[in-house]
């Protein structure tokens, strides 16, 4: 008996410690939820152009906003544009399969930047019938009746407050796309986007749509998306800035540059605005604190997750990182569709043809946008051999990645030239060639995605003195006013003649008008090579150069010269005008023969 009530009296107190300890848990579990800060985050992206998984990744973006609901109970995620083309997928799918994506992660904002654009408007329209966050731009507009195509906001109601996003996109966003050469009937340009010469139509525009927000909808907070960047081109994200009230705080893209500064808005007061970098290397925060504050801050590495069984670690861009274990195999199962076709090989090179700074992935750093570069050699080699044209002039920033030393697959190709343009013949009078050329080296020594690559062709610069090059609101060529800066042009080793034409191979875009270029086009394409440009370059490497990239494309060859002192040739010779060791040597030698020779001498 005295056994039945000693077990009776142990099973009594076991269980009143079971309570008392799940009442513990239970009230620790509470005081988790109540110690969740109730501040607001808006994590940033942009311009990462196609880059599903090639740094942090969206796998490590996914990673880190699961540890930061561990931190905050609301949480905004927001893209900044320019994510659907630039890569494979992109080009395979006209951006469907970066749609996919973006849905899959999910984002509550998003806004246009000026490569959403490039499959065209109808793909466009597509893509954002598709998105679930939906796209903002607030200046997008058909010219003719001045209608707004886009929302020009979104309102995201979180955390009892109120928060507005405006989207804006560079308004040269028109001479940066095909839409440069879409028009009516009556020959007029179907689309605007608000440029002008001093910025004043997007300003205007920018204050009517803050101040609607405001009259109407009372916000805690106005956020600006500006696909514009701060430096580089005439519209600034700042320079907008500076012009206008009631902003928050800037989230800012298009110029693959890594910032979190302040500006000065209109009335004077400290505006945050950030920028992060492409291609998902950094990931912004916007925290918008309880007191009022706001902090700010840009991260370029994923912290080791608390819970590391829903994680995992992938060796990339040369170190470890954290990401999200479902979200990763997500992506690998996208890439899995197209696996086959991206794996074809069409050649080999012994050599890496470097795009830019091997540690950069800053585009506006890419030497084919400020000078002659191995790659565009062979870009521009190809394109004029394959469509039988007798030159061939290319847009720098057509060419957005390097070629590793190894075997060539289809993939790599798409990755150099990525958008999948066709390549036309027009005949151009030897003037217009001198003007494209004049207009093509305009913006140096600023980097320029118009730079014009050449291939048949050799040309002078002279950067010593500032452009005369006239270019319209919409960055659109005039003409040249006064002296030019392209000199000693020569047409396959014989000199520019003026009034001769050429046999010409552009790319479509630039031989519509793209990137400023008017002059091209009134001229008719008289011939298609009806390949794409990687394509065509893969076929170029696999017929023209039997498999083997040849070792002339390893250096320059002098096809763009600079006689500036202060081109990088310049300063490449400058450097080596010092005195070279063994003259040195032969100096110092010298003078102790001689001091020798006058000691021996006094005694």
């Amino acid at each position: 008996m005295k056994s039945f009530y000693k077990t009776s009296l142990i099973i009594l107190i076991a269980t009143f410690l079971s309570q008392i300890k799940s009442e513990s848990l239970k009230n620790k579990n509470l005081r988790k939820v109540e110690e969740l800060s109730d501040d607001i985050v808006i994590l940033h992206i942009n311009d990462v152009h196609c880059a599903l998984n090639n740094t942090i990744g969206y796998d490590g973006f996914a990673l880190y906003r699961e540890e930061l609901k561990k931190k905050y109970k609301y949480i905004i995620s927001a893209d900044v544009g320019d994510h659907i083309q630039g890569g494979v997928l992109g080009s395979l799918t006209n951006g469907e399969a970066i749609i996919e994506v973006k849905n899959k992660v999910g984002f509550d904002v998003v806004s246009l930047g000026n490569h959403e654009f490039d499959f065209g408007v109808e793909q466009l329209f597509k893509l954002r019938d598709n998105i679930t966050s939906k796209y903002i731009c607030t200046n997008f507009y058909y010219r003719k009746n001045n209608t707004r195509i886009f929302d020009p906001y979104k309102i995201i109601n979180i955390g009892g407050k109120k928060i507005a996003f405006i989207g804006v996109v560079t308004p040269l966003t028109l001479t940066k796309t095909f839409l440069s050469t879409v028009k009516d009937e009556d020959g007029e340009l179907v689309y605007d986007f608000l440029a002008d010469g001093d910025g004043t139509r997007l300003v205007t525009n920018t204050q009517e749509v803050i101040d609607e927000i405001k009259q109407k909808e009372n916000p805690d907070y106005i956020i600006l998306l500006t696909h514009i960047g701060m430096e580089e081109e005439e519209f600034t994200s700042d320079g907008l800035l500076s012009k206008l009230n009631g902003v928050t705080a800037v989230l800012d893209g298009h110029t693959h540059k890594i910032y979190n500064v302040t500006s000065k808005d209109k009335n004077g007061n400290d505006i945050h605005i950030s920028q992060t970098g492409t291609k998902l290397q950094a990931v912004g925060e916007l925290i918008l604190k309880q007191d009022g504050s706001i902090a700010t801050r840009i991260i370029d590495e994923i912290p080791e997750p608390t819970n590391i069984q829903n994680s995992k670690t992938i060796f990339r861009a040369k170190k470890d990182r954290w990401v999200d274990k479902e979200m990763s195999e997500f992506l690998d199962s996208i890439w899995a569709k197209y696996e086959d076709e991206l794996k074809i090989e069409v050649g080999y090179s012994d050599f890496d043809l470097v795009l830019k700074p091997e540690e950069s992935a800053d585009s506006s750093l890419s030497y084919c946008r400020i000078r002659e570069c191995t790659l565009g050699n062979l870009v521009t080699d190809a394109m004029k051999q394959k469509s039988g044209a007798d030159i061939c002039i290319v847009n720098g920033g057509a060419i957005r990645n390097g070629i590793k030393k190894g075997n060539l697959t289809k993939s790599q190709l798409i990755e150099v030239l990525p958008y999948f343009d066709d390549i036309v013949i027009k005949e151009v009078s030897g003037q217009d060639i001198l003007d494209v050329l004049e207009f093509g080296v305009s913006n140096l020594p600023k980097s320029s995605g118009r730079f014009p690559l050449v291939s048949g062709i050799t040309y002078d610069v002279d950067t010593s003195f500032n452009s005369t090059a006239l270019i319209d609101a919409s960055g659109f060529f005039v003409n040249v006013t006064e002296k030019r800066r392209v000199s000693n042009v020569k047409i396959n080793g014989d000199n520019l003649d003026l009034n001769k034409t050429y046999k010409t191979a552009f790319r479509l875009f630039m031989a519509n008008g793209g990137d400023g270029y008017s002059m091209l086009s009134k001229y008719d394409v008289i011939k298609e090579a009806l390949l794409t440009e990687s394509d065509l370059l893969g076929i170029y490497i696999k017929e023209d150069l039997n498999g083997v990239i040849p070792e002339k494309y390893k250096e320059l060859e002098g096809r763009i010269n600079f006689k500036s002192n202060n081109s990088e040739e310049s300063e490449n010779k400058n450097k080596n005008t010092g005195l070279s060791p063994t003259v040195i040597i032969a100096s110092i030698a010298s003078i102790f023969i001689i001091a020798l020779i006058y000691f021996l001498k006094l005694f």
